[in-house]
């Protein structure tokens, strides 16, 4: 073995690790934005007036006002479902 040669192989060993380690990663969901949260929210609360919203976990909160109330609706961050 030359020297050029085993002063590689820890270069290929390393390379070869970094693709096993993200090959191994999961493949994350494709995210809804924060805007569209806010979008499926109203269509939700017909009349209401978006307050803000906030990423938690994987939901969004997104606060509105209704009827001088405020509401609180969850967006799921992934699918977009709306739950209150």
């Amino acid at each position: 073995m030359t020297n050029a040669h085993a002063m590689r192989m820890p270069l290929n060993l390393a390379g070869a690790l970094l693709a096993a380690a993200l090959f191994a990663l999961p493949v994350q969901a494709q995210q809804v934005p924060p805007s569209d949260a806010v979008k499926l929210a109203l269509q939700a609360l017909p009349g209401a007036e978006p307050l803000g919203v906030k990423l938690k976990g994987d939901h969004y909160v997104v606060r509105l006002k209704q009827d001088g109330t405020v509401v609180q609706v969850l967006v799921d961050a992934t699918t977009g479902q709306v739950s209150q």
